[in-house]
């Protein structure tokens, strides 16, 4: 047992100096206690008071890391607040009265020069400390929050901490927003937004240009107002605002014809030559595992990231259920995050895709990945760019991209007339009504799709899918 020792009396006790980092969160010299006279006693008690005493230190750290952060030149006022509102606490934990707030908050105050009314060049935190000790917070109100306070909460909340860990994702969303503060020449309070600040935001990102002299695309731009309005949204309801705050986006015309600009710039299907050449190619001339990714992405529809990111576990091929429906599941995890939660699912493999999936499992790896090679951080751009190159040497047209086949799996199911909540169930699009997003089993989803699938890429139906069709027929008709 770390830190025990046994006192001269023969009882045992728990002894651990307080680390120095957090010296300053907690203030007392050292975690002591007795853990009983006995061996025995002692090992009861230590497992709760050794883990009592890692969270009071953990706790600490994260207190200390805010109070850093709540001090750099880039946080936030509403970041300073609440580190103030923390040290208020910590003083009257420690038994601090009313009237001790108050001379506490005098002393640090006469620590700064003083002009006729309040000190002057008093940093955030303290400026924020000193009002609190004096007023409290029912008087002194947290300032108001920013477009930078709800980007913050934004990532903090909606990608948790693998999310946040995501530098691609992160960055992203700071440029989006950072390019809004700059069009206005302010980071503005949510409540201060107006239709003409967002008509400002728009105009800096039409005209933008990249790097090579071009304007940005239509697409892009629609991509990232997309994004700064869900950010807003998300601060508007989380922050408690008036209920009269609007989002000054909403429904804001971007000044240029949607249906023909996005037309121009839609991905399209391989013809199906094209894509008979790009198969070949990419069987001949890529690697095994890359080989592999490409057929279970054409035989599934899935994203590339779906497929890059599967796990061994993912695949079901076997069991009670794997053996009747052979299927991969969709999920978030540690290695891999999900578009939406409609992506969580389970897509039937079928054809060439089932082979596919029982080649790459008998493949001998290390680790939980199927595709160890690009299920990891920047595995799916990876992999675009080693497959964009095999359809490069097919085709140089900018409409058929690795995600074309997303495209040609959508076609193939309007040509078999499959009904669009089975699309929509394998694709992993947003299904419609909360009937069709809540109930119905997995198992039901999955017999159903599965006959989709085959009828979709011409693969016949088994004796038991036709008797299960009869009967779903013959029900419908009664």
């Amino acid at each position: 047992m770390k830190h025990v020792e046994r006192t001269k009396s023969g009882s045992f006790q728990y002894r651990r100096r307080v680390p120095r980092d957090v010296a300053a969160i907690i203030t007392k010299r050292e975690f002591k206690r007795k853990l009983g006279d006995s061996e025995r006693e002692a090992l009861a008690a230590y497992p709760r008071y050794h883990a009592q005493v890692e969270r009071e230190i953990a706790d600490a750290k994260l207190r200390l890391a805010g109070a850093v952060a709540a001090s750099q030149p880039g946080a936030s006022e509403r970041e300073a607040y609440a580190e103030a509102l923390r040290r208020r606490a910590d003083l009257i934990s420690a038994g601090v009265s009313e009237e001790g707030l108050a001379l506490t908050a005098d002393s640090m105050a006469d620590a700064y020069p003083q002009d006729e009314w309040e000190p002057v060049g008093v940093p955030p935190v303290e400026h924020h400390t000193i009002n609190l000790l004096r007023l409290g917070p029912d008087r002194y109100k947290a300032p108001e929050p920013n477009l930078q306070d709800a980007l913050r909460l934004y990532i903090a909340e909606k990608l948790g901490d693998e999310g946040r860990s995501d530098s691609r994702t992160v960055g992203r969303l700071h440029r989006v927003v950072g390019i809004a503060v700059e069009a206005l020449g302010r980071n503005p309070l949510m409540t201060s937004l107006t239709r003409e600040d967002a008509r400002k935001v728009r105009d800096r990102m039409l005209g933008r240009v990249k790097s090579n002299g071009e304007k940005l695309s239509f697409a892009s731009v629609k991509r990232e107002m997309t994004t700064l309005k869900a950010v807003i949204n998300f601060g508007i309801a989380e922050f408690d605002l008036p209920e009269t705050t609007r989002n000054p986006f909403n429904k804001l015309d971007l000044g240029a014809s949607d249906n023909d600009e996005a037309e121009s710039e839609k991905r399209h299907p391989f013809p199906a030559k094209v894509l008979k050449s790009v198969c070949e190619r990419v069987r001949e001339s890529a690697s095994p595992e890359l080989a592999l990714i490409w057929r279970l992405l054409e035989g599934t529809g899935c994203r590339l990231a779906e497929i890059t990111g599967l796990r061994v576990d993912d695949v079901k091929l076997t069991g009670d259920i794997g053996a009747q429906f052979p299927h991969i599941r969709v999920a978030w995890h540690e290695n891999r995050r999900v578009k939406t939660k409609a992506s969580i699912r389970h897509v039937p493999v079928v054809g060439d895709a089932l082979e596919a999936a029982k080649v790459a499992l008998a493949v001998a790896r290390e680790g939980t990945m199927l595709f160890p090679s690009y299920g990891r951080k920047g595995g799916p751009t990876a992999a675009s760019a080693a497959l964009m190159k095999h359809v490069r040497l097919v085709t140089t047209d900018p409409k058929l991209v690795v995600n074309s086949l997303r495209h040609n799996m959508k076609d193939n199911f309007i040509l078999a007339e499959i009904p669009s909540l089975d699309q929509n169930l394998i694709l992993g699009h947003a299904l419609g009504g909360v009937g069709d997003r809540v109930y119905g089993g997995s198992l039901a989803k999955l017999r159903k799709t599965t006959r989709a699938m085959k009828k979709a890429l011409g693969i016949p139906l088994s004796d038991a899918d036709m008797r299960q069709t009869s009967e779903e027929t013959r029900e419908g008709e009664t």
